[in-house]
């Protein structure tokens, strides 16, 4: 393994190996062939944890239970480790580009033509790119300090670890046809 590459070109070249740009099984493989974090949460031994399908049907529904979560966890969300399938091509313009260009400043951080991965540190701002461009997102895991997970986004479900006494509170926050889809996760 070359120790002068970054981690972000380091993953660039795993997942060129494989020859795919989408976030599959293939790609996390050559996340550990390179020896970088595959994103893979590690969840609280002391929150359950739940998960959401939000209804297809409403666009912002996924966005709005993240962010639900976000807003009622007792632990301060420090990193998103996220992989957009946007990449910097020249199409791209407007609001959705400043917002990859924000995400592409980390140094861990990799943007390709057609797809972006990386950890980024978890900010407001982080937070209203990642919103701008979550038609885009295909993964995304929050963590807090201790590197444990708080959410996580694959496949049009959220995965999240919250105390019980929170999901009142988060399923308040929701539309009833996504507060009624949360279900403990295993």
């Amino acid at each position: 393994m070359d120790e002068r590459k970054s981690d972000a070109e380091r993953v660039t070249d795993a997942i060129e190996d494989v020859g795919v740009d989408r976030l599959t099984d293939a790609i996390v493989d050559a996340w550990e062939r390179a020896g970088l974090d595959t994103g893979t949460p590690t969840w609280p031994d002391d929150e359950p944890l739940f998960r959401v399908r939000p209804p297809v049907s409403d666009e912002d529904a996924g966005l709005d239970a993240l962010a639900a979560v976000l807003d009622t966890t007792p632990r301060r969300p420090e990193t998103a480790f996220c992989y957009l399938d946007r990449g910097r091509r020249a199409d791209l313009v407007g609001p959705g580009r400043v917002e990859l260009e924000a995400l592409s400043g980390h140094a861990d951080v990799t943007v390709d033509a057609d797809h972006t991965a990386g950890t980024v540190p978890f900010t407001p701002q982080t937070f209203d790119a990642l919103a701008t461009l979550f038609d885009e997102l295909s993964y995304l895991v929050v963590r807090d300090a201790d590197d444990v997970a708080i959410a996580e986004w694959r496949a049009e479900t959220l995965r999240f670890a919250l105390p019980e006494s929170g999901l009142e509170t988060v399923k308040n926050s929701l539309d009833a046809a996504t507060a009624d889809r949360i279900e403990r996760a295993e």
